[in-house]
């Protein structure tokens, strides 16, 4: 009986797990379906009817100058590149394409919106070009409503946009949303057209202000290129086809909605990365070159960008992409790696910033980067200085006076120092009188030309050596000598 109970109990208990697992696997099934996943292969959401209308808003206009940050304003670019898109759209078969302003004049967000829904739009494209803050940020992104559902429609428009703009070569920034406080729409053209029941996006092209995009935007004909490629992504996004341009992009696969995990987060919620720690891993005492890893964390959004600062975050510089940087990437890198050459005579301050998707910004603590060459220099010029004291005290011995003039101490140490030696022949007791006689004063007069003779010749000696207090030296010693000449013959 009690065997009977044991595999009675071990049955239901491999019943209970079999039924479990039947139930998450039933649920797994259920929500993988229920839930569109992220691929290319979803119909057009957006139900234009019998007749689609395209309206295209040259962004700002009259006082409105938009972006002045490089030569040729942002007003003047959005025309020419509205142009462009205008012109290469209405080449295909089956739109209506209008625009919002064709010249430079003033027009209020309100008056956009009103334009695109008097001519019926199902899509109104606000074209922009771009400039940072900082003046670093680099690349093309568009925004998109917050608001279902024309949230999916922008992002299945959004998708096939930053593929034929990502063609280029330009930093794919991807795909944004912005919320006001209170929840609703925050940009006012898209606020303006969602209130008419009209998707709006805005395309932001490139930063007027990124030496990384300078190249491509530095003509009108590269403005204009632009507008054609925005023609292209509306013709791909609502399968036109054109008979003037012979293309046909009615099977064109489009992204599934837009789903909180594709990183559309609104803006009004983002926040700045956790955490930007810097760590200086190799360092060439000899090249000056210094490698250094940055290891920073965001939990809910993507790493975009990192840049490095040499003065302690005064100044900053070398913006660059995060390595495995993708709009639509699941995951960041930990980690990213760069490489600087350092002055090794000073301390460099090293600091880093990261970005993440929507801009936001953390600092690293600094890196102080020391060499032992400032130490050997500072060993050599200490050597040098013990070495060379010596030579400071002889040079202080021949010092000179406020003047310029050389300092000579009235003794006969610095007689002898100079080399001339003065004999002391007097007489003890002797007195200042002229007692000397005839021939003894006959013999010094003749000894004289001599004697000036060779005083001649030291002074010439010294001249030319070309020292002036040596040679004020010697002359005082020979007027002291020959004071002293004097001196024995008036007592002899």
């Amino acid at each position: 009986m009690e065997r009977i109970f044991k595999n009675y109990r071990s049955t239901r208990s491999r019943t209970i797990r079999k039924i479990i697992t039947l139930l998450f696997l039933s649920i797994f099934f259920l929500l993988s379906f229920s839930f569109p996943m992220i691929s290319n292969a979803a119909p057009r959401l957006l139900d234009t009817g019998e007749e689609l209308v395209i309206v295209i808003d040259p962004g700002h206009g009259g006082e409105n100058e938009g972006t002045n940050t490089s030569a040729v304003l942002e007003k003047y670019r959005t025309l020419v590149t509205a142009q462009a898109m205008y012109e290469e759209l209405s080449k295909y078969d089956g739109v209506k394409v209008y625009m919002t302003r064709t010249d430079d004049v003033d027009m209020s967000l309100k008056e956009r919106a009103e334009f695109a829904a008097s001519v019926g739009a199902d899509f109104l494209l606000s074209i922009h070009y771009n400039a940072s803050e900082e003046h670093a940020i680099y690349g093309m992104e568009i925004w998109i409503p917050a608001t279902v559902p024309y949230i999916d429609y922008g992002y299945q428009f959004a998708d096939v946009w930053l593929k034929e703009m990502s063609a280029t070569g330009l930093h794919n920034r991807g795909v944004k949303t912005r919320i006001k406080n209170n929840g609703d729409e925050y940009y006012g053209v898209i606020r303006e057209g969602k209130d008419r029941g009209i998707t709006t996006v805005i395309l932001e092209h490139c930063h007027l202000d990124a030496a990384q995009d300078a190249a491509f935007c530095d003509t009108e004909d590269k403005e204009r290129e632009f507008g054609r490629l925005d023609a292209i992504a509306v013709a791909k996004y609502f399968g036109l086809r054109s008979t003037v341009l012979g293309v046909d992009y009615s099977g064109t696969d489009l992204a599934q909605a837009a789903l909180p995990d594709l990183g559309i987060l609104p803006l009004t919620l983002s926040t700045a990365p956790e955490t930007c720690d810097l760590k200086l891993t190799e360092l060439d005492e000899e090249s000056g070159d210094a490698t250094f890893v940055i290891s920073a964390a965001d939990s809910n959004e993507l790493l975009e960008y990192y840049e490095y600062s040499l003065d302690g975050g005064e100044t900053w510089q070398g913006i660059t992409t995060w390595p495995g940087y993708a709009y639509n990437a699941t995951k960041n890198q930990e980690t990213a790696t760069f490489y600087l050459n350092l002055p090794r005579e000073t301390d460099t301050e090293v600091r880093v910033r990261v970005y993440n998707y929507y801009d936001q910004k953390t600092e690293s603590e600094s890196v102080i980067v020391h060499f032992k060459y400032q130490d050997e220099l500072a060993a050599a010029a200490l050597e040098w200085e013990q070495e060379h004291s010596g030579e400071e005290e002889i040079e202080q011995e021949g010092s000179t006076d406020a003047v310029g003039n050389p300092i000579v101490q009235d003794s006969e140490e610095n007689d002898a120092a100079d080399g001339t030696s003065i004999s002391d022949n007097t007489t003890a007791g002797a007195d200042d009188s002229d007692n000397s006689t005839a021939p003894e004063t006959e013999n010094a007069d003749h000894d004289q030309p001599e004697q000036n003779r060779n005083d001649r010749l030291i002074v010439l000696i010294a001249i030319g050596i070309g020292s002036v207090a040596t040679t004020s030296i010697i002359v005082f010693a020979l007027r002291k000598k020959a004071q002293e000449e004097e001196k024995r013959t008036r007592r002899k």
